[in-house]
C-alpha cells in the first residue's frame, strides 16, 4: 500500500492546537522536535538519546500525518490550509505544508532512523527491536520492544511516558485491565510487564490491531493480552481494576461515564491526551460522575490524570 504523507512544519508553540485539529482529520500524528527543543525539555538527554541532528528539524518542530492511498488528499490538504489560515498561530506565515507519497516499507525504515531507545518513568526502558541486541539492559528494566508501524505510540511522546509513569503506581499482579485505543499496544505491554495477567486491548483501527498484535507477540505476553477491535467502552461488558485511555480530551470527556460503570469499586481509570486547557474541564467531569481525582501528571502541555471509582 501507498500512503500519502503530509509534513508541516511549524513553531513549536503551535504543537497543542495543530495535533489536537489533525487528529480529528487523522488516525494519529507523528511529531519530530529539533534536537535544541528536546534537550531543552529532557532530563539526561544525552544518556537517553543517541540522535543524528540531520536527521532531524533545524528548529521547531515537523508535525506528520499520513492518509492512504484511497483518501481525497487534495481535500485533506485544504482542510489543513483552512484551519491554518483561520486560526490565531506563532509564526503563522512562516509554516509550511509539503507532501510526498511513500510506500509502507519506506515508512517503516524510516522510524529505524528516528526511533531509538530511551528510558521512560522509573523502570521502563523503550527498545526498538532492531536495537536490542545492542543494548545494556539492567535487572530493574522493564524492556518494552516496540516496532511502531503505521500506528503511533513509541513512548516517546509525554502522553504515552506520563500514562507509563501512572501506571507504575497502581498496577499489580492480580488486577484485570484495559487499554482503549491501544495504538501499537505499549501500554497493554507495559501493565504486563507490572506484573497484570488479564489485559484487553482495544482499538478501532484494524492496522492498529494488526500492530499491536505484532508487538505483543514480540515481547512474549500474547498469552495474557486480548486484541480486540472495540469503540471505547460502547459495546463492552466486562468489569475491571483498571480503565487505560490514551487518546484525546473530547474522547476521554464521551466515555468517562462508561469508564465509571466498568470499573470494579476502588477501580482506577488513567486518562491521557488531554491538552492543559481541557484539564479542568475533564476533572469536573470525573469527579461529577463519581471519581475521586488521585493525581494529575503535566509534561510538555499534556495532561494525565489518575482518578479513582469510590463508592
Amino acid at each position: 500500500m501507498k500512503w500519502h504523507e503530509v509534513t508541516i512544519s511549524s513553531n513549536v508553540d503551535n504543537e497543542e492546537v495543530l495535533t489536537s485539529f489533525l487528529n480529528t482529520i487523522a488516525k494519529g500524528v507523528a511529531i519530530e522536535y529539533s534536537v535544541d527543543t528536546l534537550r531543552s525539555d529532557i532530563d539526561d538527554f544525552d544518556a537517553k538519546f543517541r540522535l543524528n541532528p540531520e536527521d532531524y528539524p533545524e528548529s521547531g518542530l515537523r508535525l506528520i500525518v499520513y492518509f492512504d492511498e484511497t483518501m481525497d488528499i487534495d481535500e485533506k490538504l485544504r482542510q489543513i490550509e483552512t484551519f491554518i489560515a483561520n486560526n490565531d498561530l506563532v509564526d503563522r506565515e512562516q509554516i509550511t505544508i509539503s507532501k510526498n507519497i511513500i510506500d509502507e516499507e519506506d515508512w517503516e525504515n524510516e522510524w529505524k532512523k528516528h526511533f531509538h531507545n530511551f528510558k521512560v518513568g522509573r523502570n521502563f526502558f523503550i527498545v526498538p527491536s532492531w536495537e536490542f541486541d545492542q543494548v545494556a539492559v539492567s535487572e530493574s528494566d522493564k524492556v518494552i520492544k516496540i516496532d511502531p508501524g503505521m500506528a503511533f505510540g513509541t513512548g516517546d511522546h509525554a502522553t504515552t511516558s506520563l500514562c507509563l509513569t501512572l501506571m507504575e503506581d497502581i498496577i499489580e499482579d492480580h488486577q484485570k485491565v484495559i487499554d482503549v485505543g491501544t495504538g501499537s499496544g505499549i501500554l497493554s505491554i507495559g501493565a504486563h510487564l507490572l506484573g497484570a495477567r488479564s489485559i484487553k486491548a482495544t482499538d478501532i483501527d484494524e492496522l492498529s490491531l494488526k500492530v499491536a498484535t505484532e508487538n505483543i507477540k514480540l515481547n512474549d505476553c500474547s498469552e495474557d493480552i486480548t486484541v480486540e477491535k472495540g469503540d471505547l467502552l460502547k459495546d463492552e461488558n466486562d468489569q475491571y481494576d483498571v480503565v487505560i485511555a490514551n487518546i484525546l480530551a473530547h474522547i476521554i470527556d464521551d466515555m468517562i461515564t462508561d469508564a465509571y460503570s466498568h470499573l470494579n469499586n476502588d477501580g482506577y481509570f488513567i486518562s491521557s491526551g488531554i491538552i492543559v486547557e481541557k484539564k479542568d474541564e475533564i476533572i469536573n467531569h470525573l469527579e461529577a460522575v463519581g471519581f475521586q481525582v488521585q493525581e494529575t501528571l503535566v509534561e510538555d502541555g499534556w495532561v494525565a490524570i489518575l482518578s479513582k471509582k469510590v463508592i
